[in-house]
């Protein structure tokens, strides 16, 4: 898919972050731009941003860990612009960073793989069948982590594994079908967005209704990263090295090489039969993006 220039895009997670970079970087490759986001205002501020650099954009407010909702948004891009040539499925949130694995509660599960997990499943279901209809080049891209490529340190790391293993089973299936869609998988490292606030975006019924016992250490830790993130990579800059993968057909994008070293001590690890190597701690157990 090297030309863009005319074609359909939705992003998922437009309101802010990179999300909202991708949206104003495909606007700029002259692409008409859905974006979607479960915070209505702040993407409302987006699409106008979008608008008044002249672009062609709808906004529809999306929680993507529902399927209807993400099938609305299908349809919504598809009554607007036509066909969609561009997917990408980026919303995501830190989820449970509060104690032991065993310590997260249903509702801790269902929150985190709903939204970094199950959105994803969902926008593959709602978009590739109509990309496979229309039969024209098209890519998806989904969001990763480098999480996904190191030794998974707590859930986020977990819903990241399952979404690159996703990804390169939908990138074997469709060439398979010989269809004329691309994937990448894109696995940000230290990127500067407000992924470790995403609890601010988390529904009133997946609350807990006790704080679990490391509530305190969470929110510590959380506020750390969110400082760490802020000195992380642009967000714009990412979208730069996305729309050259996307034109480039690329496969895999990680935004940098700074954890080379882990992504290779881990694979080391798993083919000596080795005990993993541990997560950086300051890292948040190496949340990334």
């Amino acid at each position: 898919m090297e030309q863009l220039d005319g074609k359909v895009a939705v992003v998922t997670g437009a309101a802010s972050g990179m999300g909202k970079a991708f949206a104003k970087r495909f606007a700029a490759e002259g692409m008409k731009v859905v974006a979607a986001d479960i915070q209505a205002q702040a993407l409302a501020r987006t699409v106008d941003e979008l608008r008044a650099a002249g672009a062609a954009a709808l906004g529809v407010p999306t929680d993507v860990s529902s399927a209807e909702s993400v099938r609305r948004l299908a349809e919504a891009a598809s009554r607007e612009f036509g066909d969609v040539h561009l997917l990408c499925n980026n919303a995501g949130v830190e989820g449970y960073l509060d104690g032991a694995i065993w310590e997260a509660t249903d509702k801790d599960w269902e929150w985190t793989v709903g939204v970094n997990f199950w959105s994803v499943v969902h926008g593959i279901r709602a978009f590739v069948p109509r990309m496979l209809a229309h039969g024209q080049p098209a890519h998806i891209v989904n969001t990763c982590s480098m999480t996904a490529v190191v030794a998974a340190g707590n859930m986020y790391g977990i819903t990241k594994h399952a979404v690159l293993a996703l990804t390169e089973v939908l990138a074997a299936d469709l060439r398979k079908r010989r269809a004329r869609i691309g994937v990448t998988a894109l696995c940000p490292g230290t990127i500067a967005t407000n992924l470790f606030h995403g609890s601010r975006n988390r529904p009133e019924h997946l609350r807990n209704d006790e704080e679990p016992p490391g509530a305190r250490e969470g929110r510590e830790l959380r506020e750390r990263m969110h400082a760490v993130l802020a000195n992380g990579m642009p967000p714009e800059e990412v979208a730069d090295k996305l729309v050259a993968a996307i034109r480039a057909n690329a496969a895999y994008l990680l935004t940098d090489h700074e954890w080379d070293e882990r992504i290779i001590s881990r694979h080391r690890a798993i083919l000596a039969g080795a005990v993993g190597p541990a997560a950086d701690p300051q890292l948040a157990d190496g949340v990334a993006r």
